[in-house]
């Protein structure tokens, strides 16, 4: 009896303790959350959880324990407001992987992501061809966030002065890549009955002539040929 009033009483403090943590913190979304944030919380749970279920592991301990990684978390919250060197350092930059349809592999290399990565987060928000993107950023969570050209934004019926059905695009070849970092997709091009020789003909009409110059090769919702060539200039 002795034991469950034990448990009952440290169970009590410490959510209430956790409760008043995460006041004190703020509270994120987990789609919101950094991968520290993520650790930082991992931390945080297990010393709660011992502080319930392991009864050599003392509330004063978990006490002492929480309180530090709190200030700890304040701290560094409040030398990243007051710092721009230590934002960048304590969080991760926003990092630029699109810039006016060209596709940065070097940025992607940055937060170990690949072009089939950035093509599935495109495709997400709806994005198929990312000739279409003036700007994709991948934020500090992990996020992508984008911002299309101003001939590919939205157009509403207000904006034509046009009501009926909306406008749209679609292809059973949309998003079909041929090309990635350089290697033909063999079953891609045999799906639209397409030849690597053929292929290699379109691109020599674009002034490419050797395909390990290539991230990215893919057919857009339009049914056209989108390519994107390794180390693109910015300007």
């Amino acid at each position: 009896m002795h034991d469950d009033l034990l448990v009952i009483g440290s169970t009590l403090f410490t959510l209430g303790l956790l409760l008043l943590i995460t006041r004190i913190l703020g509270r994120r979304t987990l789609s919101e959350l950094t991968f520290y944030d993520f650790v930082i919380g991992l931390i945080i749970g297990q010393i709660g959880g011992s502080m319930i279920t392991d009864p050599e592991f003392s509330l004063r301990k978990g006490t002492v324990g929480l309180v530090l990684a709190t200030l700890w978390i304040l701290a560094l919250n409040l030398l990243s407001l007051k710092s721009i060197p230590a934002r960048k350092l304590i969080e991760a930059e926003p990092l630029m992987v699109i810039h006016k349809g060209n596709i940065l592999e070097d940025n992607l290399k940055k937060r170990y992501y690949n072009v089939n990565d950035l093509l599935e987060m495109l495709r997400e928000q709806g994005t198929f061809n990312p000739q279409e993107v003036e700007l994709a950023i991948i934020e500090s969570d992990g996020q992508l966030s984008i911002l299309k050209k101003q001939e590919y934004q939205p157009v509403t019926g207000k904006d034509l002065n046009l009501s009926g059905q909306p406008l749209s695009t679609s292809s059973y070849l949309t998003g079909k890549e041929l090309i990635i970092n350089g290697k033909f997709i063999e079953q891609n091009l045999t799906r639209i009955g397409l030849t690597t020789e053929q292929l290699n003909q379109q691109l020599v009409t674009l002034g490419i002539t050797n395909v390990a110059e290539i991230t990215l090769a893919m057919i857009t919702p339009d049914g056209k040929l989108y390519v994107d060539k390794k180390r693109d200039p910015i300007s």
